[in-house]
């Protein structure tokens, strides 16, 4: 009988031995995961990187000076400063920005990422700071007059952009003209290398601006109306919630607006407040 207690005690203290164990594993790794994070690592470091735009208006631009400007520049050095970090800057381009993040060259890429839900299949997106849809420009004495008349056309979109998915999903009878950045994209519309282009209302404000009356964009509702956000590379919840808490502060912030004034000509949507 003696013998049986002493077993069964035994066993009852290796069970508590075992969830002991598990315990001060679980504690260890909490601290772990969080020295880990690129949260931790911005605040130790000072600094913080930021792939973005370099030749696509309004978002990101390298002007004359060699320094970034732009709409999604507004919102990185907003969110160095709530880190108390320097901002360094890395270009990027449609096809580069989710690369970049899987290759950790930047902490976090702003650089008008539609978050698609392929996307976010391969890496974190916070929630949006902007909305946004597609349009299509042509030059001002074109035939084209809806989405129907681009059947047989050639369209620029660039590579890797929600644009380039449109055309290739709903326009099969267009001609796509993929380039690798946007800049590449208005120069072909401009030479009349391409009949039309297809991009983002923000991008399209921009073109507008810059090309006047020899341009037009077509009478027709926006394509594929979406939300855009941060990204960030998968399994840092720690950043990813920092990211989230500064977008969800920033949107509803006097800077906010007056950026989204600045570069889109409107206040922030109630929709990402």
């Amino acid at each position: 009988m003696r013998t049986g207690i002493r077993a069964a005690i035994a066993a009852l203290a290796a069970t508590a031995a075992v969830i002991t164990a598990g315990c001060t594993s679980s504690d260890q790794a909490g601290p772990a995961s969080s020295q880990n994070s690129v949260l931790s690592k911005v605040l130790t470091t000072k600094k913080l990187t930021v792939g973005v735009f370099a030749d696509a208006p309004p978002y990101g631009v390298m002007n004359s000076s060699g320094e970034y400007e732009g709409f999604d520049i507004d919102k990185a050095r907003a969110l160095a400063e709530s880190l108390g970090a320097e901002v360094e800057f890395v270009s990027t381009t449609n096809a580069s920005r989710i690369p970049m993040l899987e290759t950790a060259k930047a902490d976090v890429v702003i650089a008008a990422l539609t978050n698609l839900d392929e996307r976010a299949q391969v890496v974190a997106l916070t929630r949006p700071y902007a909305s946004e849809g597609q349009l299509v420009v042509v030059p001002a004495d074109s035939p084209i007059r809806s989405y129907d008349d681009l059947a047989g056309r050639t369209v620029a979109a660039t590579r890797g952009s929600v644009p380039a998915t449109i055309l290739e999903a709903e326009f099969p009878q267009a001609k796509p003209s993929l380039f690798e950045a946007v800049a590449d994209s208005i120069q072909a519309l401009r030479s009349g290398k391409v009949d039309a282009l297809m991009e983002s209302t923000a991008v399209v404000a921009d073109i507008r601006a810059s090309e006047g009356d020899a341009v037009r964009v077509l009478d027709a509702p926006a394509l594929a109306p979406s939300l855009v956000s941060f990204g960030v590379k998968m399994g840092d919840q720690l950043w990813l919630n920092y990211l989230n808490n500064f977008i969800m502060n920033y949107n509803i912030s006097k800077a906010a607006n007056d950026s989204y004034n600045r570069w889109l000509g409107m206040d922030v949507p109630d929709l990402i407040k």
